[in-house]
């Protein structure tokens, strides 16, 4: 007659595979479901001990997770912040956002931004390049920005940080006014492509915007400035949209 392995069995059989496995495996179940890493460090001792590493924390996705929890959630700021601490992108994208917005800890949300960014987090890419941008420091910024256009579709990648970063802003009260009045260098800034008989921005419903083609004015306006501006234009003009989406909500003006 077949014997299965007892309960205990599996447990000793989980404590002599090596800790730095058992990590990878649980980073991969975190990536996956917050839950489901809850009910696998409950299994037995090895599980619970290898789940409190920094690494699985850094990969666990907190999708499900509201950006601002209006509720009283003692457990759900204690896990984001664990998050924070261990170098998790999308926290550090969400808490810098806040706080420079927000908040008005504006240092520590440029901290927080930087780190997602320097992480490869697209949209901390993109935000944080922004704000450099908008801070005058547009060099830096642009070069950063850049940093998003490889491959072909580069501008599905703006239109998707567009998405995300306008998601995370509707759930706050923005407070700081200082960035709506958008990027410092468009005040008084020449450039060479900006030269007579360049092309103009032509009007929506010569666009076909509601027709064939482009859905909306963001849409038309974002393929435009890519295909009739220098790329320098076309992030400085990128940084002024996304301050009228925070007076207006939308990305054009």
């Amino acid at each position: 007659m077949a014997t299965f392995p007892s309960a205990g069995d599996h447990h000793h059989l989980v404590a002599a595979v090596p800790k730095d496995i058992l990590v990878d495996v649980l980073a991969r179940v975190a990536f996956q479901s917050p839950a489901d890493l809850v009910s696998a460090k409950l299994t037995c001792k090895a599980l619970l001990e290898a789940s409190g590493e920094d690494y699985i924390y850094r990969h666990v996705t907190i999708a499900e997770f509201p950006v601002i929890s209006w509720k009283s959630d003692i457990s759900g700021v204690l896990f984001i912040d664990r998050c924070i601490t261990s170098g998790n992108p999308e926290a550090l994208f969400r808490r810098g956002l806040i706080e420079y917005l927000s908040t008005l800890e504006i240092d520590s949300g440029l901290r927080n931004l930087g780190s997602a960014a320097r992480s490869g987090h697209p949209e901390s890419v993109y935000i944080y390049g922004v704000l450099m941008v908008c801070q005058g420091q547009q060099e830096e910024g642009i070069a950063l920005l850049r940093s998003l256009e490889g491959g072909s579709r580069w501008l599905e990648m703006v239109r998707y940080c567009r998405k995300r970063v306008r998601s995370v802003v509707m759930d706050m009260w923005v407070r700081n006014f200082t960035i709506l009045a958008g990027p410092e260098q468009n005040r008084g800034r020449i450039c060479s492509c900006r030269q007579e008989g360049f092309a103009v921005l032509p009007s929506p419903e010569s666009m076909g915007i509601g027709k064939e083609g482009w859905a909306s004015k963001e849409d038309a306006e974002l393929d435009f400035y890519a295909i009739n501006r220098c790329r320098s234009c076309f992030w400085n003009h990128e940084a002024a949209a996304f301050c009228s989406m925070l007076r207006f909500g939308r990305f054009w003006f």
